[in-house]
């Protein structure tokens, strides 16, 4: 049943505009910020003083900007879950299966997402960067890659990003609204998580913050070019990072699901 219930999701989920919508934002983004280097930096490029960066370059600074995408996978998990609620489906998903399953299936469908937008933004980051060394330059595509750490990236990145979508879904579940729970998704990922990182700049708690695990698990994007960069003292390690915002998704999965299965849906 729950590979029917994912089935179902996936129909509903780009029969909608939005993923779309974030899909191509995206793209543009990515490729407008990897041009804009190339660009700006042409007259250093040319005369040697900037060293042409190789395809390494390319995949990890793009990754790297994908902090554009959170906002559209908020709204997106509270659009989600908050059509249950107003189109009142719900009612008629779990006549037919557990409501952990409806849930979860939700949840699994987000993180696809999620996947497939770091895999598109490294295809754009190579893709980029291709035309302007061979079209704009004419120099050698330097393939400076360990593509082993370039294939396994989308998948840590994907995961740090997994708390916000758990915790949209929570927030949607437990006020049974989608507009009010964006809002404060929204709201919390958005604005007051850089306020207290800005408030509060060094205080150890802030480095567990979702912003800051995002932040830091990042770093592990050196690893597409063989680098193994020096951390910020402020910041956690990648690895404690990356268990940090598993913790954080278990724990606000269980939470949504708790609730979920508490509520009385059929009024």
């Amino acid at each position: 049943m729950f590979l029917k219930l994912l089935s179902i999701e996936w129909t509903r989920l780009w029969r909608r505009a939005l993923p779309w919508v974030t899909l191509v934002i995206v793209a543009l983004y990515i490729g407008l910020s990897l041009s804009n280097f190339y660009t700006t930096n042409q007259p250093e490029l040319l005369n040697g003083s900037l060293k042409m960066p190789g395809v390494s370059f390319d995949l990890a600074n793009s990754l790297d900007q994908l902090l554009i995408a959170i906002p559209f996978l908020v709204i997106i998990a509270g659009n989600m879950m908050g059509n249950d609620y107003t189109q009142r489906t719900n009612q008629h998903w779990l006549m037919r299966a557990p409501r952990p399953s409806s849930l979860l299936a939700k949840f699994t469908l987000l993180t696809l997402l999620t996947l497939t937008i770091q895999f598109l933004t490294l295809g754009i980051g190579w893709a980029v960067g291709f035309y302007y060394k061979s079209f704009v330059y004419h120099v050698p595509d330097v393939l400076n890659v360990n593509w082993t750490a370039a294939l396994v990236a989308p998948f840590y990145m994907t995961l740090v990003n997994l708390p916000y979508i758990a915790l949209t879904l929570a927030l949607t579940v437990g006020l049974r609204s989608t507009f009010v729970s964006i809002i404060v998704g929204l709201g919390y990922t958005q604005f007051l998580e850089f306020i207290f990182a800005g408030l509060f700049h060094g205080a150890p708690w802030t480095k567990w913050l979702f912003t800051n695990l995002h932040f830091s698990t990042s770093f592990l994007l050196n690893g597409i070019g063989d680098r193994v960069p020096e951390l910020p003292s402020n910041i956690l390690a990648p690895m404690p990072a990356l268990v940090a915002a598993a913790s954080y998704t278990l724990i606000l999965l269980t939470l949504a699901v708790w609730l979920y299965r508490r509520q009385d849906v059929g009024g």
